[in-house]
């Protein structure tokens, strides 16, 4: 009994040690990455095949698949992303995650303990930034070795106990039904800890040790590629149908390629056995058979993106209606990057809608549309206010979820722009109710009106596509010529009085370029909320 205890303690310990190191080296990398991280991120939507690169590279570094598909979901729930786009990333994710096996398939997990220990001297003695994260990529390194040699050591006096290499034999792959059962097992497994990098270590350990065959490890790795899907199902539950289907097409792609490959496992095996003996290094024979499994179900699935897409739009139905991600944002909190990159986004989207609802409006007071076209401006100042909620909701939950300065700098810039665009809202539904004014005393401004109005509209359409472009790629000069141009617009516009004893039309006329005056001068607060958050970072 006490030795099962001391089995049991160890194999735990060990697990938590390699499950705690991946999150010091993931979160590490993040942060030294920075800036590059958050461009490849933005690239995400654009094609299917920069997807599956940007998915490969995005989840090499955090070594999670599970983090970049519940991203993927939440990019979708925001309509920041295509479900197309969204199939590219995830092939690639799981290509990226197959990145751990070859890490600890090296020969070097014995010098856990030196890596750690150079990890922590130069942790704790060093004042350089930079240095201190490059050193706890090593502590994370040097635990993820120490929790493995930990699992091994603590499994092998199961090999000298006949109970339990009778139980291991049950999952033995020699039949097609050892293969399924390993293959439930390897999904359940993955499912439970929510991570397939930890069965590939548990899995290695358990290869290592002799406990099971190198065919039954190849059987656990396809299950544990089913059961990685679970992370991104839970993240989709309550979402809009269209989240839901990328989750789906995750599970379908997994299951699918399991499926596929099932018929010939053995010939599989045989094939990873020639390209990598297992008696030479079993840890190399099952990182090989990870990648080449997941290179493999890309390369099957590219062509068809388009039938699993028309297959897809038959399921994931919204019954409830659902438009909450919390699960999404809270998975998301353990990449940083991302939480920042789907609210920086979101603000951009807010920035459009914005710029149509101005459009809208001024295509009313010049009669080019029907007047039910007002309401749109009032439903812009809802759709603003959700954005804000959501942005408002990812952000805080963010805020108690991060030490590092940099993240914090751009958290408050970003609710900075969130609550400035939400005001904007309320600028557009007041320019719907002049509208309405107008519309009750049958007044059509005169043409000599609605050509200044044109002119500050175009003149205030051109800030917020610019704004557009700072708030994704904040540049120092930009921001500084940008201002200039707001103030300009600004000085212009000193002229404005609504409040003077004028005749009606033109009161009108004032209000609207009242209005314009405002929205120019949020123009002008959020670029020096960016200005302030980019001198701070470059400090």
């Amino acid at each position: 009994m006490e030795l099962f205890i001391t089995i049991a303690l160890q194999v735990t310990g060990g697990l938590g040690m390699f499950l705690y190191g991946m999150d010091v080296m993931s979160k590490s990398f993040q942060e030294i990455a920075g800036n590059r991280l958050r461009e490849i991120i933005h690239k995400m939507t654009s094609s299917t095949f920069r997807g599956i690169l940007v998915g490969t590279f995005i989840t090499a570094i955090i070594q999670s698949s599970s983090v970049t598909t519940v991203m993927v979901v939440g990019f979708v729930n925001a309509s920041l992303m295509t479900l197309r786009q969204a199939i590219g990333i995830i092939l690639g994710a799981n290509i990226g995650a197959t990145a751990i096996g070859w890490i600890l398939a090296f020969k070097i997990t014995e010098y856990g303990i030196p890596i750690t220990g150079i990890g922590a001297f130069i942790f704790l003695f060093s004042k350089n930034q930079k240095r201190k994260k490059m050193a706890l990529i090593f502590i994370g390194v040097g635990l993820i070795f120490l929790g493995l040699t930990l699992m091994k050591n603590g499994i092998d006096p199961l090999k000298d106990i006949p109970e339990f290499i009778k139980f291991f034999h049950v999952f033995s792959a020699e039949s097609y039904n050892g293969v399924i059962m390993s293959a439930i097992t390897g999904a359940a497994l993955t499912s439970i800890l929510q991570s397939s990098s930890a069965t590939v270590g548990i899995t290695m350990a358990l290869a290592t040790q002799g406990l099971i065959t190198p065919k039954t490890s190849l059987a656990l790795i396809l299950g544990g590629n089913i059961g990685t899907t679970i992370t991104a199902y839970l993240a989709s539950l309550n979402t809009r149908p269209e989240a839901k289907r990328a989750a789906y097409a995750h599970i379908l792609i997994k299951i699918v390629g399991v499926s596929l490959l099932l018929p010939f496992f053995y010939g599989y095996a045989t094939l990873i056995s020639k390209l990598s003996p297992p008696e030479k290094n079993i840890s190399e024979y099952i990182a090989l058979s990870h990648t080449l499994f997941n290179i493999g179900n890309a390369l099957i699935f590219l062509p068809f993106i388009s039938t699993l897409l028309s297959f897809l739009s038959k399921i994931g139905k919204d019954t409830k209606g659902g438009q909450e991600e919390s699960y999404v944002t809270e998975k998301l909190y353990q990449f940083p990057l991302a939480a920042l990159e789907k609210s920086r986004l979101e603000i951009v989207q807010m920035i459009t809608r914005f710029k149509e609802d101005l459009h809208t409006f001024r295509n009313l007071i010049k009669r080019e549309l029907p007047s039910g076209n007002s309401l749109v401006l009032f439903e812009g100042e809802k759709y603003q206010d959700d954005k804000k909620d959501s942005i408002f909701k990812n952000l805080t939950g963010l805020l108690h979820d991060t030490d590092s300065k940099e993240i914090l700098k751009s958290i408050r810039m970003l609710l900075v722009l969130a609550d400035t665009m939400e005001s904007l809202g309320d600028y557009g539904a007041s320019l719907g109710k002049i509208y309405k004014k107008a519309m009750n005393k049958k007044l059509i401004l005169p043409e000599n009106f609605t050509k200044q109005v044109d002119f500050y509209h175009e003149k205030i359409i051109l800030s917020l596509e610019n704004l557009e472009k700072i708030a994704l790629k904040p540049d120092i000069k930009d921001i500084i010529r940008e201002k200039k141009f707001c103030q300009d617009i600004a000085n212009s516009l000193e002229f404005v009085d609504p409040l003077e004893n004028v005749e009606y039309s033109e009161h009108i006329f004032m209000e609207i370029l009242s209005k314009y005056r405002r929205i120019n001068r949020h123009i002008l607060f959020m670029l020096g909320s960016i200005q302030e958050e980019v001198e701070l970072q470059l400090r």
